[in-house]
């Protein structure tokens, strides 16, 4: 086991997550490096949402028993990259046996800010919703890999961008961290998609959106190779791992250029409403300012690959 006294009058903050191969993972479509750091940057990814400071993590392995160890050494240097970077301790662990899947379980815990945090929670009438970074880019490097080895956006320019932010997601410490300071009132990281995570926030919230298309930050890349697709990729594609993130509308700007500083961005994507049922619902306006309800709908982790 493993000892940590946080510092007096600070509270911690605890998250878990799985990644299963074949569900969350293929071995043909990623390095043991990348694997690695994606299984320790998904917990970490949770722990920036709540704007706390990563301090350690446990990881059980369930492998299968005929890993050579060169490929563990890659994955141990994944996970020990991006602890280092984010100033983390890998405090042990277990390994198991796993006959038909390797599977990865990591406990990590943060320490908070003067005892503040971010949840979902917290969303008003009148906030703006905006979002790190850009979303789709994730679901579309899915998609690459997903592909026929003919198609011919395997050997575009822009593809091994894509497939890197779908296996080498990084999580937002310090925007997290900035969105504290600076004001906003909910976040969480996007692992399901937009409209699959929106609600969430929507309905712990008790509150309503209204989101504008022509304000959705999608990398140009994705809309190249994705010309008919790059809105339900930005929409309903999972794993970014972004920030999605509320606040008062005076607020915008301090975050804004706080986030610039540190070389991010953040895009304004639309407003929270009150509700006008007992349910939360959202709204999307087109390009012709007309609105249309939207359905949710999360990255389905149990979908085929």
């Amino acid at each position: 086991g493993a000892v940590w006294r946080p510092r007096a009058n600070e509270d911690v903050v605890v998250t878990t997550d799985s990644l299963v191969e074949d569900i969350h993972f293929r071995l043909d479509w990623t390095d043991w490096e990348s694997l690695g750091h994606k299984i320790l940057a998904v917990n970490v990814s949770d722990l920036a949402a709540m704007g706390s400071i990563p301090k350690l993590a446990v990881i059980t392995l369930g492998l299968r028993g005929d890993e050579r160890v060169r490929d563990l050494e890659a994955l141990y240097r994944g996970l020990g990259d991006l602890a280092r970077r984010n100033s983390m301790l890998l405090a042990g662990g277990d390994i198991v046996r796993s006959p038909f899947a390797l599977m990865f379980h990591v406990t990590a815990l943060g320490e908070t800010r003067q005892r503040r945090v971010l949840v979902r929670s917290g969303a008003n009438p009148g906030d703006v919703i905006g979002v790190t970074g850009t979303i789709g880019a994730s679901a579309a490097g899915l998609r690459i890999l997903q592909s026929n080895l003919g198609d011919p956006r395997r050997t575009a320019a822009t593809a091994s961008t894509l497939i890197a932010a779908h296996i080498r997601p990084e999580p937002r410490v310090a925007l997290g961290a900035i969105l504290l300071e600076q004001g906003a009132t909910a976040a969480m990281d996007l692992s399901d998609g937009l409209i699959g995570d929106l609600p969430k926030i929507l309905s712990a919230s008790e509150v309503s959106a209204v989101l504008e298309s022509r304000r959705l930050p999608v990398a140009a890349a994705v809309k190249s190779l994705f010309p008919d697709d790059w809105f339900d990729l930005a929409m309903r594609g999972g794993e970014d791992y972004e920030l999605l993130f509320t606040a008062p509308a005076v607020a915008w700007r301090r975050i804004a250029s706080a986030v610039a500083d540190v070389g991010g961005a953040v895009a304004q994507i639309g407003t929270i409403v009150e509700r006008s049922t007992r349910e939360s619902t959202i709204e999307i306006e087109d390009l012709h300012g007309e609105r249309q309800r939207i359905s949710p709908g999360a990255f389905d982790h149990f979908g085929s690959n």
